[in-house]
């Protein structure tokens, strides 16, 4: 009982420390960069933009001035007179009219703001030409002309159009890319969750078995508790990781069904072939909870067969496990563990993975075919497979 405790409190202490990580990942929701960086990214757009513009506008006024230097200079004094108007547009028109679809009064109010800085950007283009590069006469009018007013009109219009579709497709960009990373942490802490359903369970069912052995055979408890041991600084420290070595997964499974195989020695009989070859990775406690399936709903007070086999063709994981099933728990063949398996699968290995349950008479099936990821390994060791029969 005093090991019970100690292994209780234990695992206690460790689940409350991942609550406390879950916690802490919900308030660390953050983009890959600082907050500095990216207010220097968003400059270096805004300061590309400008650049372009100037550049481009300054090619269109060759037909007036025939030297592109000068009219790079007079373009960018220019268009300071539009920078506020651009500005004026992007942080308050479109937040407070345009995004929350108020049209006619983001029109009303932009379409006067357009025609005022048109005169205003018209008759400094006519200063700029005629005063600082001595453009004839005739050409600097243009620019407070009808015709002048059009075109300085219909470059103000584009100007807005232009900034206004690249301001707000940044704005769509950055809540995807938020959507995103809120997703992918919902995820990571769905899957912190469902592990944390699972491990209680399992360690308690193999504390449990340690202290029903205790009573029966002392030697045979200690190589249990040592088999418990590896198995709780598997949960421990394994469980934390994405992935983890296949071979791991399955020293981990033969020291669960070792300890089960004790526990159930005297009715069942438990045929085990497990080859792991080296160089694969799978996701860790994901074959645990149908093992623990078959052993839970398998035990009744006559004979009873357990089968658990795995293999590996190339990539191609091939995990079965059969039982047959009392007439006691023949209604619920399945718990929560299978439940949590076929989400994590989902999660995991979305279009990778292939899981069968099947129930046929007193046999209960669960086939479970698993693209595996690789590990950066030169060499493959097969396990050795052994065979429990009891009885």
């Amino acid at each position: 009982m005093c090991l019970c405790f100690v292994c209780s409190c234990l695992l206690h202490q460790h689940l409350n420390t991942r609550t406390q990580k879950i916690s802490k990942m919900w308030l660390q929701l953050k983009t890959d960069r600082t907050f500095g960086q990216q207010r220097s990214k968003v400059f270096l757009q805004h300061l590309l933009f400008w650049v372009a513009y100037i550049l481009l506008m300054s090619a269109k006024d060759l037909i007036y001035h025939p030297v592109y230097w000068e009219l790079l200079l007079t373009n960018s004094y220019t268009n300071l007179l539009d920078i506020p108007l651009v500005y004026f547009n992007l942080f308050y028109l479109i937040p407070r009219f345009l995004l929350p679809k108020k049209y006619f009064n983001y029109i009303i109010i932009l379409i006067p703001l357009v025609v005022l800085f048109t005169f205003l950007s018209a008759y400094n283009h006519y200063y700029s030409f005629y005063h600082f590069f001595h453009t004839p006469l005739f050409k600097a009018q243009f620019f407070i002309s009808i015709e002048g007013f059009g075109v300085v009109f219909t470059e103000l219009i584009l100007l807005i159009g232009i900034s206004t579709a690249l301001h707000l497709f940044n704005e769509w960009s950055q809540k995807e890319h938020y959507a995103r990373e809120l997703e992918k942490k919902n995820l990571e802490v769905e899957l912190m969750l469902l592990k944390n359903q699972l491990q209680p369970h399992f360690l308690f069912n193999a504390l449990n078995s340690i202290y029903v052995m205790m009573d029966k055979d002392v030697a045979q408890s200690r190589e249990m508790l040592l088999q418990f041991s590896d198995m709780l600084s598997h949960q421990l420290y394994d469980s934390r990781k994405e992935q983890i070595p296949l071979e791991k997964e399955v020293e981990h499974l033969h020291n669960f069904i070792q300890i089960e195989s004790v526990r159930h020695s005297d009715l069942a009989n438990i045929e085990v072939n497990l080859n792991a070859p080296e160089g694969y990775s799978i996701a860790p406690m994901l074959l645990m909870p149908i093992v623990e399936n078959a052993f839970k709903y398998s035990k009744s007070s006559q004979q009873y067969n357990i089968k658990i086999n795995l293999y590996v063709n190339k990539r191609e994981m091939q995990f079965q496990v059969e039982n047959s099933v009392n007439g006691l728990n023949s209604r619920k063949p399945s718990g929560i563990g299978l439940s949590n398996l076929k989400r994590r699968l989902e999660l995991l290995y979305p279009k990778e993975h292939e899981l069968s349950i099947q129930r046929s008479g007193k046999i209960f099936l669960v086939n479970l075919k698993l693209i595996l990821r690789p590990l950066e390994l030169d060499k493959t060791r097969t396990l050795t497979s052994a065979t429990y029969v009891n009885g």
